[in-house]
């Protein structure tokens, strides 16, 4: 009998260390000792800072990518999405849920969000990836926990595009209205950037508040009355192309004899009532992010820098519908080179 015992208790200590080293196999978070060559799941949090088409494109850019990568290499990941819809509070909550949930690591679109965002990731050390931001250095966004992609274009190219479109160069007599939020930082800076590229006083600024659209119709008066104002240029500004449809229609009616071409920084943006644009691939701007995140996960490498677009990953969208219910011409060469026209 104390030898059938002996022999049932050796069989339980054999069946609890099982479990044990079955529960510590199956474990799933940062902390997990792993190898290039030993398979994982990892878990990334998605924090997008609201509904725009920017950020509807370098979300699936960013997971298609990820999720190639990490096949290649063996592994797979999963991934929670969670849209703040341009709420601090909620972008904070979001961070937090994810911290708790200890995901690998943040992907965070947007200024925002990513600002929002930060904070939480460092006090639980997890690695931040953002995406989709004009200007992460003035936005304080670059650290030993959090890098990313950037949608900074080279501002020459801009103006190249202005000039081309309007077929003068810009001078006292040919300049653009920059329309934007006087408190979105990607604006202000991409501002400073257009002026710091372009022949001086050619760039003037039209600006309004933070949720102050009811002020857009006054602006597109004062743009109206100056004769020297021969186009209309919107940054990367969420809160403005978020109401193409109303900057249409200012447009097109306060004054009829002067309707002016919109070129706009954002692709996705043309279509809706833009007349052109030279600028970001988002989805490719996603991807980039998603080799950025690789290499911190698998490869354990962190970037020197973030990445940005170079000349020649822009695409250039044109607008003929709009351009002919304005009564402007496209030049031709232009229409002939673009990537798309609607």
């Amino acid at each position: 009998m104390k030898k059938i015992i002996s022999l049932f208790v050796a069989l339980l200590m054999l069946v609890a260390g099982a479990v044990v080293l079955t529960g510590c196999g199956t474990q799933d978070t940062p902390d997990d000792p792993y190898t290039p060559d030993t398979a994982r799941e990892f878990h990334i949090g998605i924090l997008s800072g609201g509904p725009i088409p920017a950020f509807a494109l370098g979300v699936p850019g960013f997971q298609y990518r990820l999720t190639e990568l990490m096949t290649e290499a063996g592994h797979s990941v999963r991934f929670t999405y969670q849209n703040s819809n341009f709420d601090s509070a909620t972008a904070v909550a979001i961070a937090n849920t994810f911290a708790a949930q200890r995901v690998d690591l943040m992907f965070c679109l947007g200024t925002g969000a990513s600002q929002q965002a930060l904070p939480v990731a460092t006090s639980a050390e997890i690695p931040l990836v953002f995406g989709i931001i004009t200007d992460p250095v003035g936005a304080g966004l670059l650290s030993d926990i959090s890098t990313g992609s950037s949608s900074a274009l080279p501002m020459e190219t801009q103006i190249d595009l202005l000039q081309e479109l309007l077929g003068a160069d810009l001078d006292a007599d040919n300049r653009v209205a920059f329309l934007y939020t006087t408190d979105e930082d990607n604006s202000v800076a991409s501002l400073g950037r257009l002026q710091a590229v372009a022949p001086e006083g050619t760039i003037v600024p039209f600006g309004i508040p933070a949720n102050g659209l009811e002020h857009l119709t006054q602006q597109f008066i004062n743009i109206a009355a100056d004769p020297t104002i021969r186009a209309i240029y919107i940054p990367q500004d969420n809160q403005i192309t978020e109401q193409m449809q109303m900057v249409q229609n200012l447009n097109r009616a306060q004054n009829p004899g002067r309707r002016l071409p919109i070129v706009v920084a954002d692709l996705p943006i043309v279509e809706g009532g833009a007349v052109a644009s030279l600028s970001v691939d988002f989805a490719a701007n996603g991807a980039a992010a998603a080799d950025i995140a690789f290499n911190i996960l698998v490869n354990g490498t962190w970037p020197q820098t973030f990445y940005a677009p170079a000349v020649e990953a822009l695409a250039l969208y044109i607008n003929e519908t709009e351009a002919e219910a304005i009564g402007f011409a496209v030049p031709e060469a232009m229409l002939q080179r673009a990537s798309r026209t609607f």
